[in-house]
């Protein structure tokens, strides 16, 4: 290898080391089991899409990795139909949703959080 490949090389591995799970947009189906994990952070969740198929219930783990407290609520048409409580960062807290086929939005209801990028959708197909 050259001496101008080196660097190149190193800089490839160290951005392709940096790819994964936290992409923004990233879309989840849920497995058989029916347990999702959402990561929190100021201000996003990962993944921002799930989607359920041939389910009617899903238990949805929050893993708060940011530093600010923070919820995930389950609305639909703009009320609440459950979710976790508000929490500081470092905690995790689960919830079993039971749902019917549609299209649901998922945010985090402490301050403005959802109008700074807290959202998501979750698919019941």
């Amino acid at each position: 290898m050259t001496r101008s490949a080196l660097p190149l090389a190193a800089l490839a591995l160290l951005v392709a080391g940096c790819g994964g799970g936290d992409e923004p947009g990233r879309t989840v189906t849920a497995p058989a089991s029916g347990a999702v994990r959402v990561v929190a952070k100021e201000y996003s969740f990962d993944p921002s899409e799930i989607v359920v198929r041939g389910r009617r219930t899903l238990r949805v783990t929050l893993v708060n990795e940011g530093s600010l407290a923070h919820n995930l609520k389950l609305m639909e048409g703009g009320e609440e139909l459950s979710g976790t409580p508000s929490f500081p960062g470092g905690e995790s807290r689960s919830v079993r949703l039971r749902v019917a086929r549609g299209s649901y939005e998922f945010i985090c209801t402490v301050g403005d959080h959802a109008e700074l990028g807290m959202k998501g959708t979750l698919k019941v197909e």
